[in-house]
């Protein structure tokens, strides 16, 4: 079969789920021209992975970052090859080499790289038509949305006079503004999770040494990551109501009984995604707004060199961590103004900058300019009443009118809302590993009597 006479599939994202699943597709011999679309620099790296900056750790040790699913000790075993011959499995990795094993996975797959973005993707007779902006079109039989995440919301309306002023920045992932604060500038950065401690130690590397602020809504650091295995008793026993607070009051009971948090949480990870969707939409949304933050926090540990600085910052009087709710943001005197709201009161914070650190939107509708919102404005997909896409459980996608034609999907972070946990690699490969073989299907030419019956609740 010529390459011309083979289906294509058009993976839209080069980040690490776009990377994944190419090299899936490849491992499977999938009889398939893989393109793959992405105005990126670099491709297989993306926003999380492609930092330079050697104080950017994974969040996971070597031993669970492997990207291959049935093989755990793939990325560790790359790293002592090409890296440290003496990683051990608890090891925590700077990102960068993380993006270095992507991109050999990437080599791997050999996919076609079209340097460009999809403006809009459109069925037509015998598939999809993807517009790109290069001013070139291009006929797909399966589509896989790859995105990856987007950049965070604003957190307050922007004067037109602050996103000139070169002080107020949208996004902690963007590379571009660091130059631009003094080494004594003040800076607020709005979130203390991750983000915000990636922008500080970033800030800290270029010679940065003026106070900083970090303000969230409840004021919750980052928890360390310590020694600790999975608990083997049920943290969630089976038959304990489908409610946030049963779910809640049977995680503190297995305390009581000794066991620890970290445990408890590395022991509910296989099982959340399944406790998420026995949730009816109501207990969805309490468990949203009283214990998402919560999880966030135990769940996505730093590793032990990134908590020792953060430590190191607070006992130095160089970070501040505060309490509250940003309302208002403007331009005073040549400083960001920033108002937030307690409990209590409201209270001003003046910056030389501030830095927007919290975490991704799923919000799609409301991003301007980008391929979800166009899809959803054209009705060939439809979202969650969380966020996220609606999809079933292949990742195949449902349109405006909850038709599943099974040639368009999603993996990794577009499925957020049908699913609790997609944005890490250990479900990210799986998904892969998952998809490849059910496109693997399609391009041969097999019925697929499952494809779009089992669906996702969200």
């Amino acid at each position: 079969m010529s390459l011309s006479d083979r289906p294509l599939i058009a993976i839209i994202g080069g980040g690490a789920s776009g990377t994944l699943l190419a090299w899936n597709l490849r491992r499977l011999h999938v009889a398939a021209r893989v393109v793959i679309i992405d105005p990126a620099e670099r491709p297989a790296v993306g926003l999380a992975y492609s930092t330079l900056s050697p104080c950017h750790f994974l969040n996971v040790p070597a031993g669970g970052m492997s990207a291959v699913a049935d093989d755990p000790g793939h990325f560790l075993r790359w790293v002592q090859a090409h890296h440290d011959p003496e990683a051990m499995p608890g090891q925590f990795m700077p990102r960068a080499v993380f993006g270095q094993y992507l991109t050999m996975l990437w080599a791997e797959a050999c996919p076609e790289w079209r340097q460009t973005a999809v403006l809009s993707c459109q069925r037509v007779a015998g598939g999809l038509e993807l517009r790109l902006e290069d001013d070139s079109d291009l006929r797909a039989d399966q589509v896989v949305l790859a995105t990856g995440n987007f950049g965070p919301a604003p957190v307050a309306p922007i004067t037109t006079e602050l996103a000139l002023s070169g002080r107020y920045h949208p996004s902690g992932w963007e590379n571009g503004f660091y130059e631009r604060i003094a080494p004594d500038a003040s800076v607020v950065l709005i979130g203390t999770g991750l983000t915000s401690l990636d922008v500080l130690m970033r800030l800290r590397e270029n010679g940065h040494r003026g106070r900083v602020v970090a303000l969230s809504r409840h004021g919750w650091c980052s928890e360390r990551h310590a020694p600790s295995a999975p608990a083997e008793t049920d943290i969630i026993p089976a038959g304990t109501s489908a409610t946030a607070r049963a779910y809640f009051l049977a995680f503190r009971r297995s305390l009581a009984t000794g066991v620890g948090w970290r445990s408890a949480v590395d022991a509910l990870r296989p099982r959340i995604n399944p406790l998420w969707q026995a949730l009816d939409l109501v207990e969805k949304k309490r468990f949203r707004r009283h214990l998402q933050r919560r999880w966030d926090i135990v769940r996505h540990r730093v590793a032990p060199d990134v908590a020792d600085f953060m430590a190191g910052e607070f006992a130095n009087g160089t970070l501040e961590c505060r309490q509250g709710q940003v309302t208002r943001l403007d331009l005073h005197e040549g400083q960001v103004s920033l108002e937030a709201r307690t409990k209590t009161g409201s209270f001003t914070l003046s910056a030389d900058h501030v830095v927007n650190c919290t975490g991704p939107s799923r919000a799609y509708r409301q991003m301007q300019n980008t391929l979800p919102r166009r899809l959803l404005e054209d009705g060939m997909v439809r979202e969650t009443a969380l966020g996220g896409l609606h999809c079933f459980e292949d990742g195949s996608l449902t349109d405006a009118a909850g038709h599943c034609s099974g040639d368009l999907f999603a993996i990794g972070p577009m499925r957020w809302g049908a699913l609790f946990e997609t944005t890490a690699i250990p479900e990210i490969r799986q998904q892969a590993a998952d998809l490849a073989a059910v496109l693997k299907d399609l391009c041969a030419g097999d019925v697929r009597e499952a494809a779009c019956e089992t669906v996702l609740p969200g």
